[in-house]
C-alpha cells in the first residue's frame, strides 16, 4: 500500500475519535497514535513520510480552521500541508510570517541579520547532548536557524550546545541563542555557505 492511501485510511479510522474533542485532546489522541505508529513501522524514512501525510489528512477533514490555540498550533505544525504550517506561523508570528512563507523568503532588519532568511520547512534532526529529537527547520541563513522541536522533547536553554542536520549542508554545530513555547533559535558555529 502506498504512504498516501496508509494515511488517507488511517485519517478515515481515527476521525471519529478526533472529530469531537477539543484541541488539547486532539494533540494528546495523535501523539498516542504517532507513538504507536513509531513502534509498528519499521523504517524511519517510511514513518517520516506517513506521520505529515496523516495529520493533514486528518486537519483536511477537520476542515482546516484558523488555528486559534497552542495546541491546535502543533498539531498544524505536524502537517505536510504549507497551507496548515503557514497558519500556524501567522497565528505565532503575524501576517507578515504567512506572506513571507508564501514567498519563500523572509529578510530581517538588516541592523539585527547579517545574512537573509530563508523559510526551509522540513523535517530534521537535532541532537541535545548527544541524544536525538526530531525537529521542523523553520528557516535558515548562513548564520543560524530557527526550529521548532517536536513531540516531547524538551526545550533546550539558551547557552546549551546541539546538533541539527541541515538540508545540502549536513551536520552543523550550533548554540541555542532563544528558545520559547515556539521555536528555538540556533547560531551556527561557523556560517555555512549561502543558502
Amino acid at each position: 500500500m502506498r504512504v498516501e492511501e496508509l494515511a488517507e485510511e488511517l485519517a478515515d479510522f481515527w476521525f471519529s475519535a478526533i472529530a469531537e474533542a477539543e484541541w488539547d485532546r486532539r494533540l494528546q489522541i495523535l501523539t498516542e497514535i504517532h507513538l504507536q505508529l513509531r513502534a509498528d513501522i519499521e523504517s524511519r524514512e517510511e514513518y517520516d513520510a506517513l506521520s505529515p501525510m496523516f495529520v493533514a489528512s486528518v486537519i483536511q477533514r477537520l476542515g482546516a480552521p484558523p488555528v486559534s490555540n497552542e495546541a491546535q498550533a502543533q498539531v498544524y505544525g505536524y502537517s505536510r500541508d504549507p497551507r496548515h504550517r503557514a497558519a500556524v506561523d501567522a497565528w505565532r508570528y503575524g501576517s507578515s510570517a504567512a506572506e513571507g512563507a508564501s514567498s519563500g523568503v523572509v529578510a530581517g532588519s538588516s541592523e539585527r541579520r547579517r545574512w537573509p532568511r530563508m523559510m526551509v520547512d522540513a523535517l530534521s534532526e537535532m541532537w541535545i547532548r548527544g541524544r536525538p529529537a526530531p525537529c521542523r527547520l523553520i528557516d535558515l541563513s548562513q548564520g543560524g536557524a530557527r526550529i521548532a522541536v517536536l513531540r516531547d522533547t524538551p526545550t533546550p536553554e539558551p547557552g546549551t550546545s546541539v546538533r541539527v542536520a541541515v538540508p545540502k549542508a549536513g551536520l552543523r554545530d550550533a548554540i541555542v541563542v532563544f528558545a520559547n513555547s515556539m521555536a528555538i533559535g540556533l547560531r551556527f558555529d561557523t556560517p555555512t555557505e549561502a543558502v
